[in-house]
């Protein structure tokens, strides 16, 4: 794809090619962390790249070239099954490569990108068209977490308002935690395989939607629709014994509706919220010696409130809800996960701050703390330090992953060639 995007710009008339604004820019991140609970290791370490080059023809006609880097240790570090995928630790992917035309009213852009939808602190229940790295549990890290989807998008712009459609012929999946975090309790073996489901060749399998946006009353609402792939697997189980279970993946179709609303209130707080319903989400559960998928429809709800500045300070609080239809025994999830999460940020000034969250579960009890302070030490170069812990009541879904509870540090360098 990249020496196919390349070739389009070589084939362009010399004309228009002699005054292509070109600029190449990047960045290199390495973290490494040291595990506070009962991982399988002590230590940790993730590293992340990434290379553009974005080259301008006109104001109106930029194509972006993109490849990113990503390594993580975490997946082997907190399970002791061994992946069968090496994506799971390592993988060079294309990131953002696309080409982009825009007129006076609309937008399109065609190519391997992102589209975010919702801006939830947290849950972002609303963000379901790109898939996710699962394994970035660090809320701050959430905007590294969306994968590249082909996409065709319209955005069509009118007066207080947008229409946009988009539609995808490559469904991609998210990169999961160990699904054995989640077994502990319902699946009684110790060791468990999971084979991954293969990404669909291109025309085989078709996703599409959109998101009508307006603004009135100084309140911006959108609604959208999107029928796709789901991007979390649900399994079928292909072997087992006394001590040993293999799953396959599967991605089944969902539909997912929704509505977003933010609005600025009194003294500058921000409210914003997300109604999102899923049809036909396949959950598993265990009956007896099976493995059952069943389809159920999901129902999401994000309520936030961003507090102004004050001496310094800013907080966030958050309440969310995910329900399903049916209550299924044994299953992976409750029929009910309710949380809230306190954020408060603190500015030391020169662009260095301090955040803390506290996140609740209410339905098990599950507790987490992420902590972090970023430091640019520079226009190039950033600091982070931080940690996030979970505990609570075994059945918590925060309790589940509490191996990955951790202390780390962070360097990030920004070049431009």
């Amino acid at each position: 794809m990249i020496k196919k995007l390349t070739l389009l710009s070589l084939c362009l008339p010399f004309s228009l090619h002699a005054s292509i604004d070109t600029s190449v820019r990047g960045y290199l991140s390495a973290k490494g962390n040291y595990y506070t609970a009962d991982a399988e290791e002590n230590f940790g370490s993730r590293a992340r790249a990434q290379l553009e080059q974005e080259s301008k023809f006109t104001n109106d006609f930029v194509l972006v070239n993109q490849v990113r880097f990503t390594y993580s240790s975490l997946y082997t570090d907190v399970s002791k099954n061994q992946s069968t995928d090496d994506k799971n630790t390592r993988e060079i992917y294309l990131g953002d490569n696309y080409l982009k035309y825009k007129s006076s009213s609309w937008v399109l852009q065609t190519g391997y990108q992102d589209v975010g939808w919702g801006e939830a602190f947290g849950f972002n229940y609303a963000d379901i068209v790109n898939p996710k790295d699962l394994r970035e549990t660090f809320y701050t890290d959430y905007a590294d977490s969306r994968l590249p989807l082909f996409l065709v998008n319209f955005k069509y712009f009118f007066e207080n308002g947008s229409l946009q459609l988009i539609y995808s012929p490559e469904p991609r999946f998210s990169r999961a935690l160990p699904v054995d975090l989640f077994t502990r309790g319902v699946l009684p073996q110790t060791n468990i395989k999971t084979n991954t489901e293969d990404t669909p060749d291109f025309f085989k399998k078709h996703e599409y939607g959109g998101k009508f946006s307006t603004s009135f009353w100084g309140i911006d609402a959108s609604i959208f629709y999107f029928s796709y792939l789901d991007r979390d697997a649900s399994y079928v189980l292909k072997s087992a014994s006394l001590t040993n279970v293999e799953l396959d993946e599967t991605h089944s179709r969902v539909k997912t509706a929704g509505i977003s609303v933010a609005s600025t209130l009194y003294d500058n707080f921000v409210f914003r919220t997300d109604i999102v319903h899923t049809q036909d989400k396949k959950i598993n559960s265990v009956s007896g010696f099976s493995l059952l998928n069943t389809p159920v429809d999901m129902t999401n709800v994000v309520l936030s409130l961003d507090t102004p500045t004050y001496s310094s300070f800013s907080g966030v609080l958050v309440l969310a809800t995910s329900r399903l239809s049916k209550d299924l025994p044994q299953a992976f999830r409750e029929k009910n996960q309710t949380y809230s999460i306190a954020k408060v940020s603190y500015d030391l000034g020169s662009e260095k701050t301090i955040d803390l969250s506290y996140t609740h579960e209410f339905n098990e009890n599950g507790h987490a703390v992420q902590s972090l302070f970023t430091w640019p030490v520079n226009s190039t170069l950033e600091v982070r330090v931080g940690a996030e812990t979970y505990w609570g009541d075994q059945n918590s879904q925060l309790s589940k992953i509490k191996n990955i509870s951790n202390v780390f540090f962070g360097i990030k360098n920004y070049f431009q060639l």
